[in-house]
């Protein structure tokens, strides 16, 4: 299942069920997607995707500000620019619902530790070359979000997580960890 990733201070706001839009510079995402909501580290629900809509920032409307969380248009402009949005966006229209907060490493890989995966997955498991290449970077970093700049960006942060979730499945199932 795909992600959609917020930061701590719009957990209230999604929960409350006020934030129903997000907009973003960039996205995967399209109507019918189902997705885990993460906010501030943790999965913090699901939600349905209804819409996915590219608009120029100009275009954008004071209903769309108030169901992304904001009091006024003028104060979502202001935060798209200080974050750095180009001049178009996505606007994604979604239905949430709320679950119990789930740790999303626990979810994926149990108590494993991601170093003691990756290591064992180049020693042990006939990968690809790229999986190859992901995991060496990742273990050269030391984290998820280090290797992903290094690969090209943030967005390479699903990669590598698909990666070593796929590794430690493959592990787990041969009892190697």
């Amino acid at each position: 299942m795909k992600h959609l990733e917020f930061k701590r201070k719009y957990a209230d706001l999604l929960l409350s069920g006020k934030k129903r839009i997000t907009i973003r510079n960039w996205t995967n995402l399209k109507a019918g997607d189902e997705v885990y909501v993460h906010c501030g580290g943790k999965i913090i629900g699901k939600a349905k995707i209804s819409a996915v809509e590219r608009k120029k920032i100009s275009e954008l409307t004071d209903e769309e500000a108030r169901l992304d969380g904001f009091s006024s248009r003028e104060d979502m402009l202001e935060e798209l620019e200080r974050i750095g949005y180009g001049d178009e966006v996505y606007v994604i229209r979604f239905d949430f619902e709320p679950i119990e907060s789930v740790n999303p490493h626990n979810m994926y890989y149990g108590d494993a530790d991601l170093v003691e995966v990756a290591e064992k997955s180049l020693k042990h498991l006939d990968l690809e070359e790229r999986d190859r290449k992901v995991l060496e970077i990742f273990l050269m970093y030391g984290s998820i979000r280090k290797a992903a700049r290094k690969l090209g960006g943030s967005r390479k942060r699903g990669e590598i997580r698909k990666i070593l979730r796929k590794c430690y499945l493959m592990l787990k199932e041969r009892s190697l960890i």
